[in-house]
């Protein structure tokens, strides 16, 4: 039987974006929406409104668990054909009724922040509450360090033509740029993603020079636009902050991941100790490119040779067949998923770039969308995606408010399932030639977490400093980027091969629902390494251990989980030494089988 490379969405809302049931669920959810709006929070918490209360908590989850619902299917759609204009409309209506939601819980954790501390806790005690108590008191806690409802309410619908509009027009501009570029003796026009992948992956690196060349010239040309919505979205947190008495532009997003500074602190003092290891690596591969240092263009420059081209049904059995004999739970997962038609993977015209999973609460399955190459870094793609969809399945049959885990968490299956299948892939490979062209993907991995977006993260600590004092201009956070980009990856680069322009061009500086949009990604990275070495260490005897720590990863915070579950104090640099360590144990590996190719 051949693997169908196309999803299943009409099971969820049949007819897209056109469906009458999508409607229909829609405008209920709307008419509820207002009316729990309407009725407000309810009044003091005593014995006798303990069931107002239980009630009105359970409505604002149900209502957020369909919005969810909702908002999965028409990203799928969206996703799916980038043409689909009624779907995008659906995306603003969505995303309205989204904000409204949002004031709804807002005025709600204050209500739940004036109440007794006594009251409070007994009614967390009921059996329908206590589930999702963690989530509720973590949102508590946050309520008593904002400004009064009112203003948090005004704030976040000043916010959405003004903060988030910000990174709209961000979007809007960047997506629409397109530059002619010549391949072949032929000329044609792309987008700066295009041109991305250009730079990033083309085997020739005179074609890699040309595309970051042009990409850098264009976006020199977006960069007044950019530098403004930087500078206004940053203007916005500082006002917000000083507001709430806030004297740390970290407070929010640390918050947001349920992490401590010490933690933070110790993953990246680990990381500039111990990460100059991969300049052994960034020297071997300027060999291999028959250079003497890299450029920003080099870093993940294809070497060795991974010319083998896959199925898609080859790669869903390749991860299968090698997560059965590692852990059968994520195979039957993954099994399922693929067969039951979860996976869109078709190479087709239309789609958007990209891979992504998403969940539907109300059904308790999931969606992932990718575009299959035929290689192995689009089998990885898959198993990674999957593991996201294994993550959700671990926490099906939980309380909505109970899934909700956190950026910092949402990586840890992901990742751990990618590692799985590139060593699979490393087992089996012909020759040292795939080898070499393995390991340069895992690190080169290696080098985009501990270095790239440390330079991300000094940059944005850098800019905020800064920009407490006023506007900064353009050469201005240049001069940051490349300050930061220097000292994160040790001056390794050549002297002109540092990308400056990567504030303007790099998307996640102007992602406004999510502040400081990188340190999570470096930290689930390296805690999913460590879960990933335990596994390996204990055998199948882990598979429990690893559901038990998914599960509670929407009920602990990041700290509690790795003690409960593994052992370990993410606040000392132990657990971060023996992790980084293991990655970077790959360095000699691959300049080993560099020097042999030489």
């Amino acid at each position: 039987m051949t693997t169908n490379l196309n999803w299943d969405l009409d099971s969820i809302f049949p007819g897209g974006s056109q469906s009458a049931e999508l409607a229909d669920f829609l405008r209920r959810l709307e008419a509820d929406v207002a009316a729990a709006e309407g009725d407000g929070p309810p009044g003091p918490l005593s014995t006798e409104t303990e069931t107002r209360w239980r009630d009105a908590i359970q409505q604002a989850f149900d209502l957020s668990a369909r919005l969810s619902h909702a908002s999965s299917f028409v990203s799928c759609l969206t996703a799916q054909d980038v043409h689909d204009e009624p779907a995008r409309l659906l995306v603003g209506r969505l995303g309205t009724l989204g904000a409204r939601l949002e004031t709804h819980w807002n005025r709600l954790h204050a209500a739940a922040a004036n109440q007794p501390d006594e009251a409070w806790n007994r009614l967390l005690a009921d059996d329908a509450l206590r589930p999702v108590s963690f989530l509720l008191n973590h949102y508590r806690a946050l309520a008593r360090r904002k400004m009064p409802p009112d203003m948090e309410s005004l704030a976040t619908e000043l916010a959405a033509d003004g903060y988030h509009a910000w990174n709209h027009l961000y979007g809007t501009l960047s997506g629409l740029k397109q530059v002619p570029f010549e391949t072949d003796g032929q000329t044609t026009p792309l987008s700066l993603g295009q041109l991305q992948n250009k730079f990033t992956s083309h085997p020739d690196r005179a074609v890699r020079r040309k595309a970051f060349q042009t990409y850098t010239a264009a976006w020199q040309e977006l960069a007044p636009a950019c530098a403004m919505a930087l500078n206004h979205q940053a203007g916005f947190r500082l006002t917000l902050y000083r507001y709430r008495g806030w004297d740390s532009v970290l407070e929010e997003p640390l918050f947001n991941n349920r992490l401590r500074r010490e933690t933070l602190d110790a993953m990246w003092g680990v990381i500039a100790d111990k990460s100059a290891r991969l300049l052994d690596f960034f020297a071997a591969k300027a060999r291999l490119l028959g250079t003497d240092r890299l450029m920003w263009y080099d870093q993940s420059a294809p070497v060795g040779n991974l010319a083998r081209s896959l199925t898609f049904e080859e790669a869903a059995n390749f991860i299968v067949e090698n997560f059965r004999a590692f852990d059968p739970a994520i195979a039957d997962f993954c099994r399922m998923a693929i067969d039951h038609r979860w996976v869109e993977a078709e190479d087709r015209p239309g789609k958007r770039a990209g891979a992504f999973c998403t969940g539907f609460p109300l059904l308790n399955q999931t969606r992932v969308f990718m575009t299959f190459g035929g290689t192995y870094d689009s089998m990885s793609t898959l198993a990674h995606e999957l593991g996201h969809g294994y993550h959700n399945w671990a926490m099906r049959d939980l309380p909505f408010g109970a899934r909700r885990y956190t950026m910092s968490v949402a990586e840890t299956a992901s990742t751990f399932n990618e590692l799985a299948v590139t060593d699979a892939a490393l087992r089996t490979a012909r020759d040292d030639a795939e080898r070499l062209s393995l390991l340069n993907q895992k690190l080169s991995d290696a080098a985009t977490f501990m270095m790239n977006i440390r330079a991300r993260y000094d940059f944005e600590r850098a800019f905020f400093e800064r920009r407490a004092s006023g506007p900064l201009s353009e050469a201005e956070l240049s001069a940051l980027m490349l300050e930061a980009q220097q000292n994160a990856y040790h001056c390794a680069l050549a002297d002109d091969g540092y990308h400056p322009l990567f504030w303007a061009s790099k998307l996640h500086f102007y992602i406004t629902r999510s502040p400081f949009y990188n340190f999570p990604y470096t930290f689930g990275y390296l805690f999913s390494q460590g879960v990933y070495r335990r596994a390996l260490a204990e055998g199948p005897a882990f598979s429990d251990r690893y559901v038990a720590l998914l599960r509670d990863t929407g009920s602990m915070d990041t700290e509690t989980l790795a003690r409960t579950h593994l052992g370990v104090d993410l606040t000392r640099p132990d657990f971060w030494e023996e992790t980084v360590d293991a990655v970077l144990s790959d360095v000699d590996i691959f300049v080993e089988l560099a020097n042999r190719a030489q």
